[in-house]
């Protein structure tokens, strides 16, 4: 038996140590290098399994918490309470995993946890089910951890994925029920054991994976992220550079307006020539004026759209920016809300749009879209359908909106006049500072 016992154990220890890094990489984000990491883990692991083969069971439980806490604060960005915390969740989720196994054990083989030591088949069986039955339960305690550590991390993914331990020790049962009540061959024992060993690190295949997938998302999204922000930088620029040609342009005319105001026969005369020319130095106010450069990019862009279309656009955003919703998200919101906007402006007599983000009370920032609108929108319900022929490839806008004012706790409402002919969009989120 001792053989059989010291190689299961040596199996059980790897497992657990790999265990403990997939823990700890979804509760924390590491402080040391990967190589140190696996070899610190590694370290630690071999100490924990000679102390188990000593069979003291206090000792054991000792030495779980401190290594776990010490391998947690020191290959982590976790802090000693922090890691204190969760070296006994490791434990009690371990205990747990024993005494689960236990009932199974009892409940379908009508056999005991300490019966199954004297046997070779049912004692690599048993264990295997008990770090099944941990890994399991770990997953389960995991989650919450991971979601507030990674925004991007997949909850619904992860609880699918459940279904492989889960599953596995259905299986791994079902074999040591048959090998309890059936008598096996050397040759079916040694796959038997085989069989349920593979199954055991399957587990950890599927979850690397996982994991690693997860990681590569969470990478891609941050590069996604700052390609957005240089992008928009770099369009940013553009405009200010435009805008300040522009500028040049309209100084080095200023002389010959001045001298034409100068001129003018009448106060009335001088009054006309400057309506004339303000419009010119509006173009100059929209750049700039948030202090939010994705809000400005998306002024500018609609600005100069709506010119193209003769369609009146004027904007107000002197006391609130949005600041706090992300390039990505307020870039889907406005352009959004905007496209339908001009779409409606553009069919409808002297078309206009009007922007405005403003703060209320220091307890909710507002954001307003009123736009001329001749046709009564669709509607099924509350909710607005599109007005476009193939409703599964059109629609999606308003999905996107609804999703951008959900993100950030917001509240959505709009409102058609018939008597004025507008539409206008109502969104409140909820001050951020």
């Amino acid at each position: 038996m001792e053989p059989v016992k010291i190689i299961t154990d040596i199996f059980l220890y790897i497992f657990e140590a790999w265990v403990f890094g997939f823990y700890a990489n979804l509760i924390s984000n590491p402080r040391k290098k990967t190589t140190l990491r696996i070899s610190c883990i590694a370290i630690g692991y071999i100490a924990l399994l000679i102390i188990y083969e000593w069979n003291n069971l206090i000792a054991t439980g000792i030495s779980i918490v401190v290594i776990n806490a010490f391998l947690l604060s020191f290959l982590y960005k976790t802090n000693i309470k922090s890691a204190l915390f969760h070296a006994f969740v490791l434990f009690g989720i371990m205990a747990a995993s024993e005494a689960v196994t236990m009932a199974i054990v009892t409940l379908v083989a009508n056999g005991g946890f300490d019966f199954s030591k004297t046997d070779h088949s049912t004692y690599v069986l048993d264990v295997i089910i008990s770090k099944l039955v941990y890994f399991a339960l770990l997953v389960m305690i995991a989650s919450p951890f991971a979601k507030s550590k990674n925004k991007q991390f997949s909850i619904k993914a992860y609880w699918i994925l459940l279904m492989v331990p889960l599953s596995g020790i259905v299986t791994v049962t079902l074999l040591r029920n048959v090998a309890i009540t059936s008598e096996l061959s050397f040759k079916s024992y040694v796959l038997w054991i085989v069989s349920a060993v593979l199954l055991l690190f399957s587990n950890i295949i599927v979850f690397v994976l996982f994991q690693t997938s997860q990681k590569n998302a969470a990478d891609l999204s941050e590069l996604k992220a700052i390609q957005l922000q240089n992008e928009t930088d770099a369009k940013y620029l553009n405009i200010l550079e435009q805008s300040n040609k522009d500028m040049q342009i309209f100084a080095h005319d200023m002389k010959n307006h001045l001298t034409q105001i100068r001129s003018a026969a009448s106060f009335d005369d001088a009054k006309k020539y400057l309506d004339a020319i303000y419009p010119e130095l509006e173009k100059f106010s929209s750049v700039g004026i948030s202090q939010n450069k994705m809000l400005d990019l998306i002024i500018s862009k609609y600005l100069r759209l709506c010119e193209s279309k003769n369609i009146a656009f004027s904007v107000d955003v002197k006391t609130a920016n949005l600041h706090y919703i992300a390039d990505t998200d307020l870039s889907a919101l406005l352009n959004n809300l905007l496209d339908n906007a001009v779409e409606a402006a553009e069919k409808s007599e002297n078309g206009f749009v009007k922007l405005a983000v403003f703060s209320k009370n220091q307890l909710y920032d507002g954001l307003t879209v009123l736009n001329s609108c001749c046709t009564v929108p669709l509607t099924r319900g509350e909710q607005l359908e599109t007005t476009k022929s193939n409703k599964k490839l059109h629609g999606i806008g308003i999905k996107s909106i609804l999703k951008v004012v959900e993100k950030y706790n917001g509240i959505y409402d709009w409102n058609y006049n018939e008597s004025t002919k507008t539409f206008e969009t109502i969104i409140a989120f909820p001050n951020q500072k």
